[in-house]
């Protein structure tokens, strides 16, 4: 399964990173402030998510956002090679490179350079004054995108009451939870630690079901954004409902899988979901 207009959105979206709703006139603007017209794909993306983080990624790279088009950072068109650093950090022409994802010091870029109609996908590195191209057209550079999944991440289900669980494992295997976190993904993660064999091992429990959408309360904007959470969502799609995604260090692994199989929950592994 690749990426689609549908599924390549990280859920829960970041909102700060998500623009106002795309409309034909933004776009129009937009291609007119570029000189260039938008690949069709990418239009379509953003009639679906206006920018933020990217679930499907490119494999062994930083690039994790497309931007939208709009008001807020990071903006499509909220960019200019014309300050002098870039000018004079590299050896190669900037003009006809629109930037949608980058930190200041590298970029991942629309390319219109060779071709003005359809234009590749180039990754730029202004520290190391180096270019390459990532794919010859936008449509490539989506098949290149992939969801990257972990060896040790597993699914258990259905949880209909995760106090229960948590209380469960707490018993059986002397696990102490951590106050969830819900500020860095916008959902509850539930850290538990414990000693095994003198060892401390660790274990993390997160739910599958999640808010469409979170700001963070320090965010500059969190009063404007907090009232358009987007509603419910699923981080994966595919998995049944009530489902958790569950991990664990290696030394504590057997012990979970016999604690959840004492109250009839199995483990599996999240990958079988993905062949």
């Amino acid at each position: 399964m690749g990426a689609n207009p549908q599924n390549i959105w990280q859920v829960p979206a970041y909102l700060s990173y998500v623009q106002p709703p795309l409309t034909p006139e933004i776009v129009e603007a937009a291609e007119k402030q570029i000189g260039h017209k938008l690949p069709q794909q990418y239009i379509e993306l953003l009639k679906v998510q206006n920018g933020g983080h990217l679930r499907y990624r490119l494999p062994d790279s930083v690039h994790e956002v497309i931007s939208g088009i709009g008001p807020h950072f990071p903006s499509l068109t909220g960019f200019s090679w014309d300050d002098d650093y870039f000018k004079e950090a590299v050896g190669f022409e900037l003009q006809g490179l629109v930037p949608f994802d980058g930190d200041g010091h590298w970029y991942v870029c629309l390319d219109y350079r060779q071709n003005a109609r359809q234009p590749a996908v180039t990754y730029i590195d202004v520290e190391c004054d180096s270019q390459h191209t990532v794919a010859s057209s936008f449509s490539d550079y989506l098949s290149l995108l992939e969801l990257t999944i972990e060896d040790d991440e597993y699914v258990v289900a259905p949880v209909k009451e995760v106090k229960a669980l948590l209380k469960h494992l707490t018993s059986t295997l002397g696990v102490k939870f951590d106050k969830p976190n819900l500020v860095d993904y916008g959902y509850p993660t539930y850290l538990g630690r414990v000693q095994v064999r003198r060892k401390d091992e660790a274990m993390w429990l997160s739910p599958n079901d999640v808010p469409g959408g979170f700001v963070r309360k320090d965010d500059p904007r969190y009063d404007e954004l907090r009232n358009s959470l987007l509603g419910e969502a699923k981080r994966f799609p595919e998995l049944p409902s009530d489902s958790y995604l569950i991990s664990a260090t290696a030394g504590l692994y057997k012990q979970l899988v016999n604690a959840c199989a004492q109250i009839d929950l199995k483990l599996r592994p999240l990958k079988e979901y993905y062949p």
